[in-house]
């Protein structure tokens, strides 16, 4: 199957580059707040454009921590639903900026306006922070990392948990393990936007003004950080996901072709993104098939009705050797992608389906990853 668009000849429009790889602390100034305290300052900015059913559980968690955001900014993206009046009930309890409709990017880009604070937590108004993320986060900046990281629980709808936690982090990994897994892997071990605590300078440094306002923040903008500075993972669940109908990024519904190419081509976009905001001539995987192609692939072979591909098989368990997922993932995906060479067609349409639903898992399998997991 072949790639979508011209990934493998891509090039950027600046021709001297604005951060070598091999310095990738060259960018990075003193982050340190200007009144020189050491204590830094996180504020939340909570995007919102017709999630009247969930921004106020997004709220609540915002307010109700244990220990508090120094700022709190919500931006309704042209709400025509009940939003506007949602939000209203809080009165000064936060700041409620009011805009025509923009996109993710671009009203993300517009509350971060809005703060004084040296850190931001961005998090979408269909999920929710844990009581204990401020608390549990703010002493890892004390380096002046470019951001902090953080698993995330899956929940449906309602918030009931589905069993899942995303991204499972490896020990130690840090920014020199995240530049060699987008080499291998296409990307790094990243949570979406709502598991990440950024450097306010650091994103304000990036030209994110000149990409699409309709894209999301976690897609290029999470793709350079590595490049940028240190990168701090804290490896346990400090906010909930929500996996539901109207969710942008719902990795959990059943893949088609359709689906699968939006995914590649999504990559791409992001990728030619995160080159012209690094001054990148290519993504660290240069030619390659990095696995989260590799991955793709095989999957439209199988909605297709077609057989896998042995020797990309054998090059995505390769590539997994290569990787710094967790001992227990590369040994779950591995087991994984190697049982779809079976020759029956429903049996791998079967296993498709426990890799990408994760509210529709067997409960067996739903324990069994648990256990793996620890």
């Amino acid at each position: 199957m072949p790639i979508p668009g011209r990934l493998r000849s891509m090039s950027v429009r600046r021709s001297a580059p604005r951060c070598a790889a091999s310095h990738p602390e060259s960018r990075v100034a003193d982050h340190r707040p200007r009144t020189g305290q050491d204590r830094a300052s996180i504020g939340c900015v909570i995007p919102c454009h017709n999630y009247a059913e969930f921004v106020a559980a997004a709220i609540d968690s915002v307010l109700n921590q244990t220990d508090p955001y120094d700022q709190i900014v919500v931006v309704d993206d042209g709400s025509t639903d009940d939003s506007p009046a949602v939000l209203a009930r809080y009165g000064d309890r936060i700041t409620i900026v009011t805009q025509e409709n923009t996109g993710l990017l671009g009203t993300c880009l517009r509350g971060i306006a809005e703060l004084d604070t040296d850190y931001v937590h961005v998090l979408d108004a269909d999920d929710l922070a844990e009581p204990t993320l401020v608390e549990r986060c703010r002493p890892h900046l004390g380096d002046r990392p470019v951001k902090v990281q953080f698993s995330l629980a899956a929940v449906d709808a309602q918030g009931k948990p589905n069993g899942s936690v995303f991204p499972s982090f490896a020990p130690g990994y840090d920014s020199a393990a995240m530049r060699e897994d987008n080499r291998a892997v296409g990307l790094y071990q990243c949570p979406p936007t709502s598991g990440n605590i950024f450097n306010v300078q650091t994103l304000r440094r990036l030209p994110l003004d000149q990409e699409d306002p309709r894209g999301p923040l976690d897609g290029a903008g999470c793709a350079v950080m590595p490049y940028l500075g240190e990168v701090v993972t804290v490896p346990e669940p400090l906010g909930c996901y929500r996996l539901h109908g109207a969710s942008m990024s719902n990795a959990d519904l059943p893949p088609n072709l359709d689906t699968l190419t939006a995914e590649m081509t999504a990559f791409e976009a992001n990728w030619a993104s995160a080159c012209r905001l690094l001054g990148f001539a290519e993504p660290p995987f240069g030619s390659d098939l990095p696995i989260y192609l590799l991955e793709r692939r095989q999957l439209a072979r199988v909605v297709a009705g077609r057989p896998v591909d042995a020797r990309e098989t054998a090059s995505y368990i390769r590539r997994l050797a290569q990787s710094n997922l967790p001992t227990w993932q590369r040994i779950v995906q591995a087991g994984w992608m190697s049982s779809l060479l079976v020759p029956s067609p429903a049996a791998r349409e079967h296993l498709v389906a426990l890799r990408r639903n994760g509210n529709n898992r067997p409960e067996w399998v739903r324990r069994l990853l648990a256990i793996i997991r620890g």
